[in-house]
């Protein structure tokens, strides 16, 4: 059974629809430049290094006038390099520009900055053109010339790449939840500042929506005779009147006290369910009666005791997320 895998799953269709073939020559062509440059640069910087020309003169003898010659000329050699490498800079910025690929003209070589920086003719900047090989790969993934997301390493670095993401995210996360749980055990007025701060400027939106809820509730009570609520309290007020002594010898006229008794139970469920479904439909416009509110308030220890409740219920939600954040998911995945 032959293998249906192909290095790097190189796509030929993908080539001719993309009408990107003269520049997937030209990329082959840079990249064998490219890794030809930089097999340049380490031999020659291994070569200059302490004694290794006395090392290769003794061992490999036959090297060491190329190499030799290497090091005479090896600025003249890079910057044949680095012509070739920004004519190709230069054509690509060009074709950019026609194009119209970016908002302004000047922002290709400030997105490929690494590939000018590499071109200066320096140590360190010189390491640089080794990105020029990420982006030959970039480019031909996103025309789906090629796909690396299926290769050994690929996965290996995206891996640990999503790992590394990972630990940085969770510790800053962890790191706000902390600053948030010193905040609340440090100002034990949290909760009335939240009140006055939150959730008192936006009361009047709130007793809209909560008067929508609570008229909803009360015309469905009014008008469905099984509504939940309505079958609870008329269940609720029959029981309480059958438990009632004085309605019970009620019931034990004769002829007609079975039937008034039934009747009288079932007229004041239906006042019952009648009334509280006015109140809860009146409920928000008498949140806004001063005299309700102060009814509502009970001494200072009781807020207290609400706020310690709270804070401590909000402390303990905190410290589960952290829990949670701090389950390192990518360690599963070994």
């Amino acid at each position: 059974m032959q293998s249906n895998k192909r290095f790097l799953n190189f796509s030929i269709e993908h080539l001719r629809s993309s009408r990107q073939g003269f520049w997937f020559a030209l990329d082959l062509v840079m990249l064998l430049l490219l890794s030809l440059n930089l097999f340049l640069i380490i031999v020659d910087s291994v070569y200059r290094i302490g004694t290794s020309d006395e090392l290769i003169a003794t061992y490999f003898p036959a090297l060491s006038p190329a190499l030799e010659y290497l090091r005479e000329n090896f600025l003249f050699i890079d910057l044949c390099f680095v012509a070739i490498f920004l004519s190709e800079f230069c054509l690509r910025w060009a074709v950019s520009v026609r194009n119209s690929d970016y908002a302004r003209w000047f922002y290709y070589p400030v997105i490929h900055w690494y590939d000018l920086v590499g071109c200066i003719p320096l140590g360190g900047a010189r390491l640089l053109r080794f990105l020029r090989v990420f982006s030959i790969i970039h480019r031909l993934q996103k025309y789906r010339i090629i796909d690396v997301r299926q290769t050994a390493i690929y996965r290996f670095c995206l891996f640990y790449y999503e790992a590394l993401l990972e630990e940085l995210s969770d510790r800053v996360v962890i790191k706000v939840i902390n600053g948030i749980q010193e905040d609340i055990r440090s100002d034990e007025t949290l909760t009335r500042r939240a009140v006055e701060e939150l959730v008192k400027p936006r009361l009047d939106k709130l007793l809209i929506s909560a008067k929508a809820v609570t008229s909803s509730i009360a015309g469905a009570m009014k008008s469905d005779v099984d509504h939940p609520f309505s079958e609870k309290l008329r269940s609720s007020v029959i029981a309480a009147m059958q438990n009632n002594a004085e309605l019970k010898r009620l019931s034990t006229i004769p002829m007609i006290g079975e039937q008034l008794s039934d009747t009288l139970e079932d007229a004041v469920a239906e006042v019952v369910i009648d009334s509280i479904a006015c109140l809860i439909d009146e409920f928000p416009e008498l949140l806004k009666e001063d005299s309700l509110r102060a009814s509502l308030r009970t001494s200072d220890a009781s807020w207290e005791a609400l706020d310690a409740i709270l804070l401590n219920l909000i402390d303990d939600v905190l410290e589960f997320a952290k829990q949670q954040v701090a389950t390192q998911k990518w360690k599963q995945q070994l």
